[in-house]
């Protein structure tokens, strides 16, 4: 598949004891992802792109489910 810059994917953070599902699941384009590594995300959050909705959500929820408090 193939994306320009402002096409919108799906990425899936790690999440934190406190995180929410919006905090870790959000759309982004190339663009958006930019801002966000200039904002503060790092490889170290485990951002993972996703093309389809359903499989960042099963995997979001997934995260949420396993994380350590």
């Amino acid at each position: 598949m193939r994306f320009g810059p402002n096409e919108k994917f799906w990425v899936v953070t790690d999440p934190t004891p406190e995180s929410i599902l919006v905090d870790i699941l959000f759309a982004a384009s190339l663009t958006d992802l930019l801002i966000q590594f200039k904002g503060g995300l790092t490889l170290d959050q485990n951002p993972t792109i996703f093309t389809d909705r359903t499989e960042a959500e099963t995997e979001a929820l997934r995260r949420l489910d396993s994380r350590e408090n």
